[in-house]
Parts: C-alpha cells; sequence; structure tokens
C-alpha cells in the first residue's frame, strides 16, 4: 500500500496547447478585400496563407503579360471578348452563351452581379433598355486583353 503523503493529487499530463488563432484582413491594388481567419498549431498553413497574401497584394508590373484567372468570373469576361466584340448583348445572352461554351450550370443572377461588377470596372458598357441592360465593350477596347490583374468576383 502506498502511504498517502506520496500518493500524487494531480496525474502527469503533457501541458495544454490552445489552439491558434490567426486573422488576416488585406486589400489588392484593385481595392478588393479579402479576411481569413486561421484556427489550430499549423505554422506552415499559416505561412502559406502568409505568402498568398504577399502574392495577391504584390503589384505586378504593366509590361508583364498578365495570365486570365481560372475563375467563373474570367471565362465571363473571356466570353464576352471572344463572342461579342463588336455588337452589343443581354445577361440572357451571356447566360446562354456560358452553357454553350462551358457545359456548366450557373444562373442568370451570377451573370447579371459579374456584367455589373465589369461595368464598374469600366471593362463595360451598358444602357438601359425596357426592363433589362444592353452591354458593350467600350468602343477603345477592341482588341482582346487579358483580364486586369486583381480582377476577381
Amino acid at each position: 500500500m502506498i502511504p498517502p503523503e506520496e500518493i500524487p493529487l494531480t496525474t502527469p499530463h503533457a501541458p495544454i496547447t490552445k489552439p491558434v488563432k490567426v486573422k488576416i484582413e488585406f486589400a489588392d491594388d484593385s481595392g478588393t478585400k479579402y479576411s481569413f481567419n486561421i484556427e489550430g498549431t499549423s505554422k506552415d498553413n499559416i505561412a502559406k496563407l502568409i505568402d498568398f497574401a504577399q502574392t495577391v497584394s504584390a503589384k505586378q508590373p504593366l509590361d508583364q503579360p498578365q495570365e486570365p484567372m481560372d475563375t467563373n468570373f474570367a471565362r465571363v469576361y473571356t466570353l464576352i471578348q471572344d463572342r461579342f466584340r463588336l455588337g452589343s448583348f443581354t445577361s440572357g445572352d451571356i447566360l446562354e452563351a456560358y452553357l454553350e461554351e462551358f457545359k456548366a450550370g450557373t444562373s442568370l443572377s451570377v451573370i447579371s452581379t459579374y456584367l455589373s461588377r465589369l461595368t464598374r470596372r469600366g471593362l463595360l458598357t451598358r444602357s438601359r433598355h425596357g426592363t433589362g441592360w444592353i452591354y458593350k465593350l467600350p468602343k477603345t477596347q477592341t482588341q482582346p486583353q487579358a483580364l486586369p490583374s486583381g480582377i476577381s468576383p
């Protein structure tokens, strides 16, 4: 039998480590704001996220060609440049062309949102037609151009 003075009052265990909570917020050159919350103890994942933030917010030289982004937003912009360069179009026209080109589903509201954002950024012009909008590429934009850096949904 163990004498009472030798009985430990607590059991030995590893020190309790709290998960690390990190919040990273930044904006790129076009004003797009990013916010990430990370909870865990992986320093590697946090380092990767910081590298990503630096890459996105870093300015790319203007003389360097820019690759189009592989996003639905970039797909819509590329589709407009390829199929509607010389004419006008509606959000319904883009939806129909998108479904035909990419064989992927999307909604009219998503297409309308992208067209609105492209208009706000000066990449499209629009005019009211009844209850809807008619869009065009700006007249100065006769040649297809890469999606400007920092353009994201």
